[in-house]
């Protein structure tokens, strides 16, 4: 049917409501998916909506992809909120919505609810991280909630094994769309434009820049890095590290740095719209994080040539062959973590070879038309 479904005798657009928690920035890892997604979507075939339980200034200000619609529900706790899931699912049938997409823990409860509500006949369910946060209440909501999903869409074959252990999930329910990446971002810039951005950051004293990019929440283990930056500063000084991203855990890990006398050589630089001019002047990409699924952050190294260092947590090893294209560490070990970027540091020509295999596999994997149109397939064979 060629993406449109039969309404009566009139062809029509598949009408999907994407629907998450919030998006506060473009640049967190599922938020920067879903609206990678949204903006690509064939228009002529389907017609997306993004659904947020809360607004930020984000939305209001800067989102224009595609109609916005805010659920209004801060905590299931508050007896509104269950009037809000309603007349939510008054939207949905009012706008004949074909299939629901639901993504993190409440956008799952909110959308299943609501979508269960209007009798949308369709619902799919994202596991794009390994719910460390889940506990045993939660897990047996999920189960239960689970019996009205029609698909399942993992970002990583760790995370579907995960889901059919935790959850018992049916593998055959489960699909694996890798997270995706324009691969033309990164072409490559005049020398001099490098020169002046590292000059920007405080890079340009010749030493090799090691870069994080994550959300600076506990789960990442940006703790980690900058101990890890303390022990490879006293073996190789001058070493630049640099941390982009933002969060709760700033001012302990501001605290950190203080107390290891890290000064300038460790970097907090905050949420980065545009990653693109950090990662062609950084040398290493890092990943200190305690669980994950598939990282965005790990992709985009791979994508500017970047040799990795990562936890080998979660569906990391999917991302980096230990030896080949980076190094797999255990989490929670700053010695192991310096260790490996001292290696690096010491060997220029190791981390070209390593970059090159990051940006051959990248090509491999994680092509954004081919994710794209998994997306599509999924949906025209839904909504069939």
């Amino acid at each position: 049917m060629d993406g449109e479904v039969e309404t009566g005798r009139l062809m029509s657009k598949i009408k999907i409501a994407f629907v998450i928690d919030s998006i506060v920035s473009p640049t967190a890892g599922t938020e920067k998916q879903l609206l990678f997604l949204l903006r690509h979507l064939d228009r002529n075939k389907f017609e997306p909506y993004l659904c947020c339980l809360q607004s930020s200034h984000w939305l209001e200000n800067d989102f224009d992809i595609c109609p916005l619609y805010i659920i209004k529900v801060r905590s299931f706790r508050n007896p509104l909120s269950f009037f809000r899931l309603w007349r939510f699912a008054k939207f949905l049938r009012r706008e004949k919505v074909d299939i629901v997409q639901t993504h993190f823990r409440d956008g799952n409860l909110a959308g299943i609810i609501s979508g269960k509500l209007a009798r949308v006949k369709k619902i799919i369910s994202t596991r794009r991280n390994i719910g460390y946060w889940h506990n045993r209440l939660e897990i047996l909501i999920l189960k239960f909630l689970n019996r009205w999903i029609t698909r399942f869409v993992a970002n990583s074959e760790y995370a579907r094994i995960h889901a059919n252990k935790i959850e018992r999930i049916p593998l055959e329910k489960i699909e694996v769309i890798y997270n995706f990446v324009n691969l033309e971002m990164f072409k490559k810039e005049d020398d001099a434009e490098v020169d002046k951005f590292k000059e920007s950051l405080g890079t340009s004293n010749g030493c090799p820049v090691v870069t994080m990019l994550a959300n600076l929440r506990a789960v990442k283990g940006v703790d980690v890095f900058v101990r890890s930056a303390r022990l490879v500063l006293d073996n190789v000084p001058g070493i630049n590290f640099i941390v982009a991203g933002e969060g709760e855990e700033r001012k302990k890990l501001e605290e950190i740095c203080g107390q290891l006398k890290l000064g300038s050589s460790v970097r907090l630089i905050g949420a980065v719209s545009d990653v693109i001019p950090l990662l062609r002047t950084s040398d290493i990409g890092v990943l200190s994080s305690n669980s994950e699924s598939l990282s965005n952050a790990i992709i985009e190294y791979m994508v500017a040539g970047l040799p990795v260092l990562c936890t080998d947590v979660g569906g990391n090893s999917e991302l980096v062959q230990d030896g080949l294209n980076g190094f797999l560490v255990p989490s929670g070990d700053p010695k192991r973590l310096a260790d490996a970027v001292v290696r690096l540091v010491n060997d220029p020509e190791l981390r070209l070879r390593m970059g090159r295999e990051s940006r051959q596999r990248v090509k491999l994997l994680f092509d954004f038309e081919k994710a794209v149109k998994d997306y599509e397939a999924l949906y025209v064979k839904l909504a069939s």
